[in-house]
């Protein structure tokens, strides 16, 4: 009697664990076991090129491997590229249309961060990037299981890309957009998964690129494709200017892009974007989502790129317009004398062009300039046309950010002035045309630029010397802000 009850709760309690068991492997269990091994101390930080980013490839590869895709080349996942000093990761999922599997939907999340570092007290600080962007690759690897199993139903072929050296510049999608192991035209769109894991505070899930496709709104808006709960926004085109991620290198190879993101609600790049505070009911949410629009692009034969893309997309132009406006100062110079005047405020603005010879650019301008001074005998105002032509020095006009240096001379005519209330006099007191020595420094972060310039003058702005014997000279320090059409 005694062994047929221990029996009974032998079996019971095996009846009871069984869900128990299962319950641990759901879709949001397995984001979580993801999110805690890539973003933990022990791979401090991936970075990229380090060996903690070579253990961050090497788990998912064996995810992938157990999951049974296929590597898209050869018999590996791993492809380095800069001298094998870094490794994107890629795997297919070929489709089972006969007319549309040589078509490709290409899903990327880059895996590296920021790393780590010893401070001054001797701390060691980790930079575990759990939303940038272990949330990502954690979605990649699920979106790989789910999508194998529902491979049968897929048209379109899907790779799957785990991006090395997104940090460094974008590095890893750069080099699979500029050297493809299939023709571009063939990639029919290509996803970022980059920062999904903070749904439940920023309250959406954003898929930036809806225009770049058509009808792609009112795909990704499809009620019958949203899971429960999730809350979605659309944009027709990427717009944040000092923000980039793995579309950038298929954008400008005319390839249509989604950038997919919860935003930037955590801590971005802080030591404090750790494993427990990522939201893994809303990335299981967001991770269904994507199966679900991924299946439905990859069976319609509808499916068209619009050509639209967003201007931070658009490829380097040899020649480029753009407008540009100066606040700063400007002050007497006197060329004799051991004091110089008192500097007022100045301000310009005017349109500008740029010839890009690569690492070399002509840019001539052509602004109204407002230009005053500070004088014993009363403030001098003056209003100008000023037309400087800078040779300039730049990092590569490619990328999405740099900076340059340059100078050039200045010409400038003055259209009128005053003294006090009384009007300046340009026949016997003031010189009418001025040159001088335009020289600077500026940034550029996609179509923006923000730099310092001086001008000085060469030429006399009086035409009579003062009790010292000296003759006054312009001289003016600017900020200046830029926008490149």
């Amino acid at each position: 009697m005694k062994r047929f009850f221990y029996n009974v709760i032998i079996i019971c309690a095996f009846f009871i664990c069984i869900p128990v068991v299962f319950a641990q492997d759901t879709l949001e269990e397995r984001l979580k076991l993801h999110v805690y091994t890539l973003a933990d101390d022990s791979l401090m930080g991936r970075e990229a090129g380090s060996e903690y980013g070579r253990k961050a490839a090497a788990y998912i590869a064996a995810r992938w491997e157990e999951i049974g895709l296929t590597p898209l080349v050869g018999e590996s996942y791993f492809k380095p590229f800069q001298l094998y000093h870094y490794q994107n990761l890629v795997a297919i999922i070929e489709g089972s249309d006969p007319l549309l599997k040589d078509e490709y939907i290409v899903l990327g999340a880059h895996y590296d961060h920021l790393g780590g570092y010893v401070n001054n007290k001797g701390e060691t600080i980790i930079y575990n990037g759990a939303d940038d962007n272990a949330s990502g690759v954690a979605t990649l690897i699920e979106l790989g299981r789910l999508l194998k199993e529902k491979q049968s139903t897929l048209g379109r072929s899907v790779v799957l890309v785990a991006f090395d050296a997104e940090e460094l510049g974008l590095y890893g999608s750069n080099e699979l957009a500029g050297n493809p192991p299939f023709p571009i035209e063939n990639i029919r769109l290509m996803m970022s998964i980059d920062m999904v894991g903070w749904h439940k505070t920023s309250g959406y899930v954003r898929y930036s690129g809806a225009g770049t496709f058509n009808n792609g709104k009112h795909l990704l808006l499809d009620e019958s494709l949203i899971p429960h709960g999730l809350h979605v926004k659309t944009k027709n085109f990427e717009r944040s200017i000092f923000t980039g991620t793995d579309t950038k290198g298929f954008a400008e190879k005319g390839v249509p892009t989604l950038s997919v993101t919860t935003g930037s609600k955590s801590p971005y790049h802080k030591p404090e974007d750790m494993a427990p505070l990522i939201d893994y009911e809303g990335m299981a949410l967001i991770t269904e989502h994507l199966v679900n629009v991924i299946q439905t692009l990859s069976q319609d034969d509808d499916y068209q790129a619009t050509g639209k893309i967003a201007s931070k997309h658009k490829p380097h132009n040899k020649f480029g317009l753009g407008v540009s406006a100066y606040i700063g100062s400007n002050y007497h110079n006197y060329t004799a004398g051991a004091l110089n005047g008192k500097p007022a405020t100045a301000f310009g603005i005017g349109l500008n062009g740029q010839l890009n010879i690569k690492l070399l650019a002509l840019r001539p301008e052509i602004l109204y300039d407002y230009i005053p001074a500070q004088h014993p005998q009363g403030n001098i105002t003056t209003h100008a046309i000023t037309v400087p032509l800078n040779l300039m020095v730049q990092t590569p006009p490619s990328s999405s950010s740099g900076f340059a240096v340059f100078a050039g001379p200045y010409y400038r005519y003055m259209l009128g002035g005053k003294q006090g209330a009384e009007k300046l006099n340009f026949s016997n007191m003031i010189y009418q045309n001025e040159a001088g020595l335009n020289y600077g420094i500026e940034m550029r972060v996609v179509n923006i630029r923000l730099g310092v310039t001086h001008r000085s003058a060469f030429t006399n702005f009086s035409r009579t010397k003062n009790a010292d014997d000296a003759h006054i000279r312009n001289r003016a320090t600017y900020l200046s802000l830029g926008y490149i059409f």
